[in-house]
């Protein structure tokens, strides 16, 4: 520890983030990415802040908090930090105002990087908001509006398939961080796949980031599986549940014959739940699949079989 800094005069990184409001994930993130602050070590190397390191960071998680992005103004003074955090948030090209939510300024930010197909823009901007956040308001507040615009405007063809597959690809990424963040459990209840023909994921992004947030194991094994790939994968990994999406409406017929089939070799006891944009079309084909359309119901049947893997174990 240097010689400016007594044991009395600095605090540890849980205490910073209580004081200050940020997540302590988020502040080491800060601190890399951007050196808003440069912390001492300690005797065992944990990090050690001073009064005027607690300071900053409130300052900065005021400004942040009005809507501004964390890579404008990190390397502003504190006069100019006060200055901002006095002042409301101006609106900005991509639309944002001072009365929009922050999760609500993610989604406009992103959606203008991904016009602009501005990956690096977009991964930091998902990526502070996760981490600012955290993964279940993250989810309903940012990831699912998101999604929810995206396919919206890939349907009308204001964005292309290239710009889906990066937004796709960029919560790949944060899904993955996640899982090895949290850790898995060596039985999974939960595996989410999507059938041959299809190729859109994004329900099945969501769904498995709030399996993660509840604390549910998950076998993400992606888009356009055959049937019996899925099926020796439920067997391989005693899946209690097996999570399709369906969006595609030309594949329809097929998608519906493949669910039936899947249903026909899979255990009685393992459940099957469909979501995506044609699930009740196809759910109407005669299949015992659950449908779960809305991210409501989604949650009920996380809780009821977070219940019932508790129960399993």
């Amino acid at each position: 520890m240097g010689p400016s800094m007594k044991m009395h005069d600095s605090y540890p990184l849980r205490t910073v983030a209580r004081l200050t409001g940020l997540t302590p994930d988020l502040i080491r993130a800060w601190e890399k990415r951007y050196g808003v602050v440069s912390p001492e070590r300690g005797p065992r190397g944990a990090r050690l802040y001073t009064v005027e390191d607690v300071a900053h960071l409130r300052l900065l998680a005021r400004v942040v908090g009005s809507g501004r992005a964390i890579g404008d103004v990190a390397k502003l003074g504190r006069r100019e930090l006060e200055s901002l955090a006095g002042a409301p948030a101006p609106s900005g090209a991509d639309g944002g105002s001072a009365a929009e939510g922050p999760g609500q300024k993610v989604v406009q930010r992103a959606l203008a990087a991904v016009s602009s197909f501005d990956a690096e823009a977009l991964d930091r901007r998902l990526g502070d908001a996760l981490l600012a956040l955290g993964s279940g308001p993250f989810i309903r507040r940012v990831a699912f509006p998101l999604l929810t615009e995206v396919g919206r405007r890939w349907s009308e063809g204001t964005l292309s398939v290239a710009d889906e597959h990066l937004v796709s690809g960029l919560l790949h990424n944060l899904l993955g961080s996640l899982l090895r963040l949290r850790g898995q459990v060596a039985r999974p209840p939960v595996l989410l796949a999507t059938l041959s023909g299809e190729r859109h994921e994004f329900g099945l992004l969501l769904v498995a980031l709030l399996l993660v947030d509840a604390g549910i194991g998950v076998s993400y094994l992606g888009a356009d599986l055959p049937v019996a790939d899925v099926v020796e994968a439920t067997r391989r990994s005693g899946a209690m549940v097996v999570g399709v999406s369906v969006v595609n409406g030309e594949n329809r017929r097929h998608a519906a014959q493949q669910i039936v089939q899947l249903e026909r070799q899979l255990p009685a006891t393992t459940e099957v739940w469909l979501g995506g944009r044609d699930a009740r079309a196809v759910a109407a084909r005669r299949t015992r699949a659950l449908v779960l359309d809305e991210v409501e119901r989604v949650e009920a049947e996380i809780a009821r079989i977070r219940e019932r893997a508790a129960l399993r174990a």
